[in-house]
């Protein structure tokens, strides 16, 4: 089962998969979730318990009510993914639904492997019963008041109603999901990574949040790893830069847990017949120490030409005031953001440049190897008008919360409403729609603008990353229902700063739509990776970049081998990655350039390794 936004299971088996499981050889079956249908169901099915809910619980009317429930509830389409889980795995778990009387009879297994997306989202998928846990408690919140109104007029508790039972149900399949995923006889993870530093730091990061959260990690499991061959300069670089990272992999992520090794093939492993292949290459990793030599003290090899890249492709697509970096997870983009930037930066110390990371798994620090934070300065070494920043959207969010709640709690004393009932206000604000807190922190990028002359944006993988795209809507119908309620009690209660604080949002959001929407400003750089799976990902990318009326004018292409030499992988993996190429320039849309950036062995990190790095990249 594949959990993830951007969905690649399908492209790996060579097969058309959708969100019912389908038999793709002997008792092997797999399936692409479709977490937001299920969610549309799941409210379909719910809506009037909902709105019981929150017409009874707060004073927002009916039509305030059906413009909240047009919003996505945070971490419902998430849970209804784990039921799903559990269903298939034929677990004592009912569906999403109330349907769940009548639970529809299907096919269940004895094992279900779950691949899930890249680390953000995937972190935010396995909290969300925490987040529909406080989902239930903020329902439960909102009809406390009506409940003891009914059972004070009916003198003895009757028969629990609608809502109530969707409230105990929410929290039920909450504690259970979380029992589950807790439970190591019955779940465990797997963590895949690269042999490269950046990717080993994001697992350590993402493994210790999966420990914390009580979730069992068995095993690490290291991809792509370069087999044994001839000497070559480029190939000698990536091994031993590998060889330490695995090590420092045993060392620190290893501990009680099995860390294995898959050698990296040539042709990217698609197909039934090439990954039963792949799963019989699969070998335990035996200590090693991170042994330095003389080759670790020598600057990075590129496989490039010798002749510096002037890439005017890349240079015109850097010509816009607002610059989106994505891709699929593991092809190299934070890398390609960081060089961008410096290479911009440094072109023009006149030009004020803003790095600002989105992914919830940042990485920049990494790629920076410095100190970065939620406030922007520049990186050590790096040009004095490029300046930094990873986004901290939590704290953000928090903010602006705090300036709502204030408000809320004056037009509920107002009104002369109980505390209880301004209590409940307040918790409206846990069902802001999902990712609206990665959106107010995004609205930094509309105030960055009069600071900056240009704003690069790494985004998080691509299902993120899309989700986050789209989510200006969503999050702009939120704040007009807050205003909307203003309006209705401005006789009662001077709006203040509540609406002028909504309002600058709503006008921050429809700049940010607008911006966004604007080819002259603002371009979206997909970052890709000449295989399939990339590929094919990235078509997907920038068919739906088109329907967001976003521009992409470019297309980089990571990690070549350029100048294959006389080494017999170097050459056969050139071949490979030209016939992609190939296939890349048939298939890309019409003004789509395409920039080659040279394999770098080992990856580049800091900032003159990068800007070096940067000048070799050819169009």
């Amino acid at each position: 089962m594949s959990t993830d936004p951007a969905h690649s299971l399908g492209d790996a088996l060579g097969v058309r998969l959708s969100s019912a499981p389908r038999t793709v050889c002997a008792r092997l079956d797999a399936v692409e979730l479709d977490a937001p249908r299920a969610f549309a169901r799941w409210l379909d099915a719910n809506h009037r318990a909902l709105r019981e809910t929150f017409e009874q619980g707060t004073w927002l009317d009916r039509d305030d009510v059906e413009s909240l429930l047009g919003l996505s509830i945070p971490g419902v389409d998430e849970l209804a993914g784990m039921l799903e889980i559990a269903r298939l795995a034929g677990d004592r778990q009912e569906e999403l639904t109330p349907r769940s009387s009548r639970a529809r009879r299907s096919r269940t297994y004895d094992t279900v492997i779950v691949d899930t997306a890249p680390t953000g989202h995937t972190l935010r998928l396995l909290a969300a019963p925490g987040t529909v846990a406080a989902v239930a408690e903020v329902l439960d919140a909102l009809r406390e008041e009506h409940r003891v109104i009914r059972d004070q007029l009916a003198r003895v508790g009757g028969r629990p109603e609608a809502a109530d039972r969707l409230t105990e149900e929410l929290a039920r399949q909450a504690s259970e999901t979380a029992g589950r995923l807790r439970d190591w006889r019955r779940t465990t993870f797997h963590w895949v990574t690269l042999p490269e530093e950046l990717s080993r730091a994001e697992s350590e990061d993402g493994v210790a949040a999966l420990v914390c959260g009580g979730l069992t990690v068995s095993e690490i499991i290291v991809n792509r790893v370069l087999p044994g061959g001839s000497r070559c300069r480029i190939c000698d670089r990536r091994r031993a830069s590998e060889r330490r990272v695995i090590a420092e992999i045993q060392r620190t992520l290893a501990r009680g847990r099995r860390v294995r090794l898959i050698a990296a093939h040539v042709k990217e492993p698609r197909g039934l017949a090439a990954l039963s292949a792949l799963g019989r290459t699969v070998v335990d990793c035996k200590p090693l120490k991170a042994r330095r030599s003389a080759i670790d003290r020598q600057p990075p090899a590129i496989s490039h030409h010798g002749a510096r890249g002037t890439a005017p492709g890349l240079l015109g697509a850097l010509d816009a005031s607002l610059l989106f970096v994505g891709g699929k997870g593991g092809v190299g983009k934070t890398t390609v953001a960081a060089a961008a930037a410096l290479w911009l930066a440094s072109g023009d110390p006149g030009r004020r440049v803003l790095l600002l990371s989105t992914d919830p798994a940042h990485s920049l620090a990494d790629v920076f190897q410095a100190a970065v934070g939620d406030t922007a300065r520049p990186v050590p070494g790096g040009p004095r008008n490029l300046d930094v920043r990873e986004l901290d959207a939590a704290r953000v969010f928090a903010m602006r919360r705090a300036q709502f709640e204030d408000a809320f709690d004056d037009i509920a004393s107002s009104l002369g409403t109980s505390a209880r009932a301004t209590a409940g206000s307040h918790e409206l604000m846990d069902l802001a729609p999902p990712g609206i807190d990665e959106l107010f922190g995004m609205l930094s990028v509309v105030d960055a603008r009069a600071a900056y002359d240009v704003v690069i944006v790494d985004t998080a993988p691509t299902g993120h990353a899309l989700r986050l795209l789209e989510m200006p809507e969503a999050a702009r119908g939120w704040t007009q229902l807050l205003m909307r309620v203003l309006l209705k009690y401005k006789s009662l209660v001077r709006p203040g700063r509540l609406a002028a604080d909504l309002v600058d949002a709503s006008k921050s959001i429809r700049e940010l739509q607008s911006l966004m929407r604007d080819a002259s400003q603002t371009r979206f750089l997909v970052v890709t990776r000449a295989a399939q799976l990339p590929r094919r990902e990235s078509a997907r990318l920038l068919d739906r970049l088109r329907r967001l009326h976003l521009s992409a004018p470019v297309l980089v292409v990571n990690a070549l081998t350029l100048a294959p030499r006389g080494c017999a992988w170097c050459r056969a993996t050139a071949a490979a990655e030209r016939r992609e190429i190939g296939v890349l320039r048939r298939d890309c849309p019409r003004r789509c350039a395409i920039i080659e950036a040279p394999l770098s062995a080992p990856p580049p990190r800091g900032v003159d390794t990068l800007t070096a790095w940067a000048r070799t990249f050819i169009a």
